[in-house]
C-alpha cells in the first residue's frame, strides 16, 4: 500500500492550495519542501527583529460576483484562519512633478480619472467596461456554477473566451483603441511589472482581470504572506496530512512511465516515499530535466525551453527607524514611482529602459496594521522593479558591484520623491532574479511562469503530464498563470481535476 494519496513537490501557494483542498476532501497529503521555510515566494524572513515579506505587496480581492478566491477561501476555511487588512487606496502614481491617487471602487476611480483627463471620458468608460467584462468571464469554474449559470454559460461567457482566442489582443493595442493621452495610458497600466514587462506583448485579458479586482479592493494579509502559507499548511496537517521542510526531492520514481513515488533527502538520508499521485509545485523544467533525468525526456525539455518565460523582479528591502507614514503625509501604501519623462516616451518594454530609470513600486507597510513586527520603532518599505536573469548573469565582482549601484540608485530616487527618506534608513538589501533562483531553484529566477503573450490553454502547461502518468502540476506555468491569485487558483484547479478523475 502507498504511504500517501498525494505527494507534492514544493510548498509554494499552488502546491499548498492543491494540498489543502485535497486534504479537506479526504486525501492523505504529504508536502516536501527543500527550504527551511514553507511558502515559496509567499514567505517572510526576519531582519533587525521584524519580518520582511518576500513577495506579497498586496492581493487583489475583487467583488464576490467576479473573484473566485472568495469561494476558494471559504471552501478551505481560510477566511477563518487569516485576517485581511484593507488598503487605503488602489495605488498612487508619483514623479517629481506629478501625484495622483486612485481610490478603490471602479466608479470612484473613474471619477478621479475623468477629472484629471476630461478629454478622455468616453475612453475611460470603455476601458473600465472592458476590464469588467473580462473579470466576469472567469468568475467561476463550471463546477462552482449553479444550474442556471451553467445552462446559460455558452451564451453569457463562452463567446468572451472565443473572442479573446481569435483576437489575441494586447494591453497596448486595447489602450490605444480607447485612450489617446500617453500619461493616462501609463497610469492605467502602472502595475505592469506585477505580471509582465511589455504592454505590446501582454494579453489584455490577464491585465484586465487583475485590474478589475484591484480597483474593487486591495488587501494585505496580516502577518504577511507567511501567514497565508502557514494557514494552508495547517489545513493539511489538521486533515491527516504532513508538511516537511528541509526535505529536497531529488528524483521522481517511475516504472513504465507511471510515477509512483519520490526520493528525497532529509538529514543527509535518502528516503523513498510512495503515492498514488505526484504533484509538482516546482518549475516543470526541474521536473523533466532534473527529477526525471534518468528517462532522458528531451522532447519535453525542448518544449519547455521553446516557451518564453515571464520577467522576474528586483526587490529592495528597507527598514526605517521612524514611522515614515507620519513624516510623509502624501505617501500612500502602494506608490508607483515614475521619472517625469517616462510619461512621454513610446517605449513599452520596461526591460529596455535603463535599470536606474525603470518604473518601480514602493510599498510602505507602515501605512497599515501589518502584523510584521511587535516593535514600534522599525518600519518596512519594499521596492519592486521588473528585471530578468540575463541582466544579472555576471561575474561575482560585477554582480556585487551592480547590486550596490542599483540599490543606491533606488535610494536616491526615493529621496527625490520623499526628501531625506534615506536619513531614517537602518537596513537595506537587494534581491535579484539570481537570488530568486538560488532560493526557489526555478530556472532564470522566474516567478510568473510562462510569459502571458497568447490567449488559450495550449499556451500554458497542462495540469497533468502528457507523458508520465500520475504526474500533475500546480504552479505558475499552468492555468491561469503567475502571481498570488494565479497560484491560488491554479492549485485549486489542479486539485479539483484530480478529485474528479
Amino acid at each position: 500500500m502507498n504511504d500517501f494519496d498525494i505527494v507534492i513537490i514544493g510548498s509554494g501557494l499552488g502546491g499548498l492550495c492543491a494540498g489543502a483542498y485535497l486534504a479537506k476532501n479526504g486525501k492523505k497529503v504529504l508536502i516536501l519542501e527543500q527550504h527551511f521555510l514553507i511558502g515559496g515566494c509567499a514567505t517572510c524572513f526576519k531582519r533587525k527583529g521584524i519580518l520582511i515579506d518576500a513577495g506579497l505587496h498586496e492581493m487583489d480581492f475583487g467583488d464576490f460576483k467576479t473573484d473566485m478566491k472568495h469561494i476558494i477561501f471559504k471552501k478551505l476555511g481560510l477566511d477563518k484562519k487569516i485576517k485581511f487588512i484593507k488598503l487605503p487606496s488602489a495605488w498612487s502614481i508619483k514623479s517629481k512633478n506629478y501625484n495622483l491617487t486612485l481610490p478603490h471602487g471602479i466608479e470612484n476611480a473613474k471619477a478621479i480619472l475623468k477629472q484629471e483627463f476630461p478629454q478622455e471620458c468616453k475612453g475611460i468608460d470603455k476601458y473600465f467596461d472592458s476590464i469588467k467584462l473580462q473579470a466576469y468571464a472567469v468568475r467561476r469554474f463550471p463546477w462552482d456554477m449553479n444550474f442556471l449559470e451553467l445552462f446559460l454559460y455558452p451564451f453569457t461567457t463562452a463567446w468572451i473566451f472565443l473572442k479573446n482566442k481569435i483576437m489575441n489582443k494586447k494591453v497596448d493595442e486595447v489602450l490605444n483603441s480607447f485612450i489617446k493621452d500617453k500619461k493616462l495610458k501609463k497610469i492605467l497600466n502602472a502595475n505592469l511589472g506585477y505580471y509582465h514587462h511589455d504592454s505590446k506583448e501582454f494579453i489584455f485579458s490577464f491585465h484586465a482581470i487583475a485590474q478589475k479586482h484591484y480597483y474593487d479592493s486591495g488587501v494585505y494579509i496580516k502577518g504577511g504572506s507567511q501567514s497565508l502559507s502557514d494557514a494552508l499548511a495547517n489545513i493539511i496537517k489538521e486533515n491527516n496530512g504532513e508538511v516537511l521542510t528541509k526535505a529536497e526531492v531529488v528524483k521522481i520514481l517511475t516504472k513504465d512511465n507511471f510515477a509512483y513515488g519520490v526520493e528525497y533527502i532529509k538529514d543527509n538520508k535518502k528516503i523513498e516515499i510512495f503515492a498514488d499521485k505526484i504533484i509538482a509545485n516546482c518549475d516543470p523544467l526541474i521536473v523533466y530535466k532534473d527529477l526525471l533525468k534518468n528517462l532522458n525526456l528531451q522532447n519535453e525539455i525542448n518544449f519547455l525551453n521553446s516557451k518564453k518565460r515571464a520577467c522576474s523582479l528586483i526587490s529592495a528591502y528597507f527598514i526605517y527607524d521612524k514611522n515614515i507614514s507620519d513624516i510623509y503625509k502624501d505617501m500612500d501604501y502602494c506608490n508607483f514611482i515614475f521619472n517625469d519623462e517616462f510619461f512621454d516616451i513610446d517605449e513599452t518594454n520596461m526591460l529596455k529602459i535603463d535599470l536606474k530609470k525603470r518604473p518601480m513600486a514602493f510599498v510602505n507597510y507602515s501605512k497599515i496594521d501589518n502584523g510584521l513586527s511587535n516593535d514600534n520603532d522599525k518600519f518596512l518599505g519594499v521596492v519592486a522593479i521588473s528585471s530578468n536573469y540575463d541582466e544579472w548573469n555576471l561575474s561575482k565582482d560585477e554582480y556585487e558591484n551592480k547590486k550596490d549601484e542599483v540599490l543606491n540608485s533606488i535610494i536616491k530616487r526615493l529621496d527625490e520623491i520623499f526628501p531625506n527618506l534615506s536619513s531614517y534608513l537602518i537596513h537595506k538589501e537587494l534581491a535579484t532574479p539570481k537570488t530568486i533562483q538560488r532560493y526557489t531553484k526555478a530556472y532564470e529566477g522566474t516567478i510568473y511562469g510562462f510569459s502571458q503573450d497568447k490567449e488559450g490553454s495550449k499556451y500554458r502547461l497542462n495540469y497533468k503530464s502528457d507523458i508520465i502518468k500520475n504526474l500533475y502540476f500546480a504552479n505558475a506555468f499552468i492555468f491561469p498563470g503567475g502571481g498570488f491569485t494565479g497560484a491560488i487558483i491554479g492549485g485549486y484547479f489542479c486539485a479539483n481535476k484530480i478529485l474528479k478523475e
